[in-house]
């Protein structure tokens, strides 16, 4: 197993496994990840405003859309799931590897994921709301 030792500003040393930098290195990824599922998101906000603010969408007299309703709610739920899955669960890992080894980049990278996870799931109920 390859040792990776590291010395900090203060002049600490860590050393790290190559499990340990394989695992960091999938987090990198799973952040970057998040990032695009969150401007992704902020862009189906954008869309979904334009399209569903004005008020010629109405429903016309007759017509129950019960169905619909349900149906997106459904679909936004497994959004809501999805941003949790990719987002807010890489986030807490990381920061929690973060406060373990003492390193603060890495912690506040993991908050920061699991702040920008947490508004893309609150912002998925606006768009529920818009969208009914």
């Amino acid at each position: 197993m390859a040792i990776k030792i590291i010395t900090k500003e203060n002049g600490e040393v860590i050393t790290k496994t190559s499990e340990r930098v394989k695992r960091e290195r999938k987090l990198r990824k799973y952040q970057k990840v998040t990032s695009i599922a969150a401007l992704t998101a902020v862009i189906f906000l954008m869309s979904s405003i334009t399209v569903f603010a004005d008020g010629e969408n109405t429903t016309p007299a007759g017509v129950t859309t019960t169905t619909m309703s349900t149906l997106i709610s459904i679909i936004m739920w497994v959004v809501r799931i999805a941003i949790l899955a990719v987002g807010a669960i890489p986030g807490i890992i990381k920061t929690v590897q973060g406060q373990a080894d003492e390193d603060h980049r890495s912690r506040n990278a993991g908050i920061v994921s699991t702040i920008i996870a947490g508004a893309g799931f609150a912002a998925t109920f606006g768009i529920e709301a818009l969208i009914k």
